[in-house]
C-alpha cells in the first residue's frame, strides 16, 4: 500500500454509501471524508440543503484546497482513505485528472428504491430533476474515469452487499486494493467525528445502526410524477449495472 493511498467512492445520494463508509471506518488506518465536495457545490453553484449557511460556514468551500486534501498526504499514523463522494458535486468546466491519481469505484441502487427514500427524507411531494438525483452524473464520470485510466472502474451494487456483505465486501476490498476484515460487518451505534452537520437530518439509520441487517425486499410503487425521472436515471443506472461486482 502507497503512502497516499486514497479511495474514491463515487455515488448518487440514498444509494447506501454511508453503510459503505461506516463498514470501511471500521478498518485500521482509514481515514474518512465525508462528501467534502459539497460544501464548495453548495457555495459556488447554488443549490438548496437544510443545513446549507450552517455548511458554508463550518466547512472549506474552495474546490482547489479541498482537492489538494483530498488527494495529497494522509494525515499521520493512517495507511489510506476512504472518501464518499457523490458526482454532481464536482467543478463544473474544470480539468478532472486529479480523479485519475484516486482508486475510484461506484457504488449503485435501482432508481425506484433510491428515488423512493430520497422522497420519504424530504417527506412532501418534490419533483426532483436528473441532476439532483446524479444518476447521469454518474455515469459520464465512469466513462470520464475508464477512458482516462484504461480500465474499467469496479462497480458494485448496493443491495448485493445488503445480500451477502461478507463475500461482497471481500471482493470488493481485492478490487480496490485494501485488505478485508470482518470488522466491517459491525460497529457500535451513534455519530462519529467524521459525520458531516447534515447527517442529523439524512444518516438517522445508520447512526442507530450496528452493522449490517438482513434483506427485505420491500414492494415500492413511486407517485406517477416521480415516473419520467425514474426512466432516465433507470437507463443510465442499466449501463452501470452491467459491470457490477459478481461474487
Amino acid at each position: 500500500m502507497t503512502t497516499n493511498k486514497h479511495i474514491a467512492m463515487w455515488t448518487c445520494a440514498r444509494s447506501r454509501s454511508t453503510l459503505m463508509t461506516r463498514a470501511f471506518q471500521q478498518l485500521d488506518g482509514c481515514v474518512i471524508f465525508d462528501e467534502p465536495l459539497y460544501p464548495p457545490y453548495l457555495a459556488t453553484q447554488g443549490g438548496d440543503h437544510p443545513h446549507k449557511s450552517e455548511m458554508i460556514e463550518m466547512y472549506e468551500t474552495n474546490y482547489e484546497k479541498v482537492i489538494s486534501k483530498i488527494t495529497g498526504d494522509l494525515p499521520q499514523g493512517y495507511s489510506f482513505s476512504f472518501q464518499k463522494h457523490t458526482a454532481n458535486n464536482l467543478p463544473q468546466n474544470s480539468d478532472l485528472n486529479w480523479l485519475l491519481c484516486l482508486e475510484n469505484f461506484f457504488p449503485i441502487r435501482h432508481p425506484r428504491d433510491m428515488i423512493a427514500s430520497r422522497q420519504k427524507i424530504y417527506n412532501y411531494p418534490k419533483k426532483f430533476t436528473l441532476h439532483e438525483i446524479g444518476m447521469e452524473d454518474l455515469y459520464n464520470l465512469f466513462i470520464l474515469i475508464q477512458e482516462g485510466t484504461e480500465k474499467v472502474p469496479v462497480v458494485v451494487d448496493s443491495t448485493d452487499v445488503i445480500k451477502n456483505p461478507d463475500k461482497v465486501l471481500q471482493a470488493l476490498c481485492t478490487q480496490i486494493g485494501v485488505c478485508y476484515s470482518d470488522k466491517m460487518l459491525r460497529w457500535q451505534p451513534g455519530m462519529r467525528k467524521t459525520d458531516p452537520v447534515w447527517a442529523k437530518t439524512w444518516y438517522n439509520t445508520i447512526i442507530n445502526s450496528s452493522g449490517f441487517l438482513p434483506f427485505t425486499q420491500q414492494e415500492i410503487t413511486l407517485p406517477e410524477h416521480l415516473n419520467p425521472v425514474f426512466e432516465e436515471c433507470l437507463h443510465f443506472y442499466e449501463k452501470l449495472y452491467q459491470y457490477r461486482l459478481i461474487v
